[in-house]
């Protein structure tokens, strides 16, 4: 049963039966958004492209990945393409899904497909009006892992498509 419907998310309250103790059941909230696409940003000559973009519910501007939601009926790599050219301004990049992983699965069915992005065009970013991303930052791989190391990279999307993309 939904209990609340916001702009990006709903929330629902189920009654799921036990597989241990037939009849018996346990109610779970759920949080229901959807699906996410997430782009691993990979430049000609080898550096990624990172954003800090301010995250609400974590207080603070994160480092990560460029990601957003997928659009009803939107193909995955339709969406990566124009999230990598909102928030990064990157065109014309060849693309390619790596993997699809359950962000929160405790509590949430979002399903976030990572996407790597090979070349391109860089050009300025179209950001939409409820995001405040900062210009790009075009890291090597030592600079991604001193700042995964440091804590300044802590993003679980973006740490996953770092080690699927051979960066870590």
């Amino acid at each position: 049963m939904r209990v609340w419907q916001g702009r990006r998310i709903g929330v629902d309250l189920l009654e799921v039966d036990r597989p241990d103790r037939p009849g018996r059941s346990h109610p779970f909230e759920i949080v229901r958004f959807g699906q996410g696409v997430a782009i691993l940003p990979v430049t000609d000559d080898g550096r990624v492209v990172i954003i800090r973009q301010l995250r609400p519910a974590v207080g603070v501007p994160i480092l990560e990945i460029p990601a957003g939601k997928l659009e009803e009926g939107e193909e995955i790599l339709e969406a990566a393409r124009r999230e990598l050219y909102e928030e990064t301004g990157i065109e014309g990049a060849e693309l390619r899904l790596m993997h699809s992983i359950y962000t929160t699965p405790g509590f949430c069915d979002e399903v976030i497909h990572l996407v790597i992005a090979r070349g391109g065009t860089v050009g300025p970013p179209h950001l939409e009006e409820d995001e405040w991303i900062d210009p790009p930052l075009f890291l090597t791989r030592e600079d991604i892992r001193s700042r995964i190391d440091s804590g300044e990279i802590r993003d679980a999307k973006t740490i996953v498509a770092l080690g699927l993309g051979g960066f870590l």
